[in-house]
C-alpha cells in the first residue's frame, strides 16, 4: 500500500521555519496546513499590532498555498488560534479583506498562548485545511 501524502514546499515568499517543520502536508487531495502566523518574511518578525499581524498571517497563508499551486479559494475550513479573544474583531476585519466573498469554515478557539515564536508575541495561529488543485 502506498500512501497519498508529501510535505509542501515552503515558498520562497513565506516565513522560514525551524528545521524539520514543514508548512503543510498534501494528503488525500487536500493541503493540511500547520502554525501559519503574523510574521514578516522579510524582518522575520511579528508586529505588535494586531491587524498587521492578522493580515501579515493571511499573506503568509497565501505564500504558502502558492508554493503548491493553491489559492485562498481552495481554502476550505480555517481554525484560529488566538491568545485573546477581544483580538478577534481585528482578525475579521483582515479575513474579510481576503474572503470577501464565500469565505471557508472557520472557527476562533481561545487558547493560553498562540505560541510566543521567535522574533515577537503571536495573536494568532492558524490551521487551515485546503483543496489540493
Amino acid at each position: 500500500m502506498s500512501l497519498d501524502r508529501q510535505s509542501m514546499p515552503q515558498g520562497p515568499d513565506a516565513p522560514g521555519r525551524m528545521e524539520g517543520m514543514v508548512p503543510g502536508v498534501k494528503a488525500g487531495g487536500f493541503l493540511f496546513l500547520s502554525a501559519i502566523r503574523g510574521r514578516d518574511p522579510k524582518t522575520d518578525r511579528i508586529p505588535e499590532d494586531p491587524l498587521e499581524q492578522a493580515r501579515l498571517a493571511l499573506r503568509n497563508l497565501e505564500a504558502v498555498l502558492a508554493a503548491s499551486g493553491a489559492t485562498l479559494r481552495h481554502v476550505v475550513k480555517v481554525t484560529l488560534y488566538l491568545h485573546d479573544l477581544e483580538r478577534r474583531r481585528e482578525f475579521h476585519q483582515a479575513w474579510m479583506e481576503f474572503f470577501p466573498v464565500d469565505p471557508p469554515a472557520r472557527i476562533a478557539v481561545g487558547v493560553a498562548d498562540a505560541n510566543a515564536a521567535p522574533g515577537g508575541k503571536a495573536h494568532y495561529a492558524l490551521e487551515v485545511i485546503a483543496l489540493a488543485p
